[in-house]
């Protein structure tokens, strides 16, 4: 198991090597890193609105401020 995050709907879970595709909106955009190389598995437990990278601080889950 490898823990990737989609693209489009910011969802963070845990697919198996072969997943391609987002359990939730079906999307192809699944990522297992950060741009800066940080993996996801320490928010897949996390549960609030708004989630950030430890390392760099990109804005993983949540609205961004633009669209406020």
């Amino acid at each position: 198991m490898i823990t990737k995050r989609c693209a489009v709907c910011s969802r963070i879970r845990a697919y198996e090597d072969e997943d391609l595709f987002c359990i939730v909106c079906g999307s192809e955009a699944l990522e297992s890193a950060c741009t800066c190389g940080r993996g996801y598995e320490y928010a897949l437990h996390e549960t609030g609105d708004l989630l950030h990278c430890p390392r760099c601080g990109k804005r993983l889950r949540g609205r961004d401020g633009e669209y406020d």
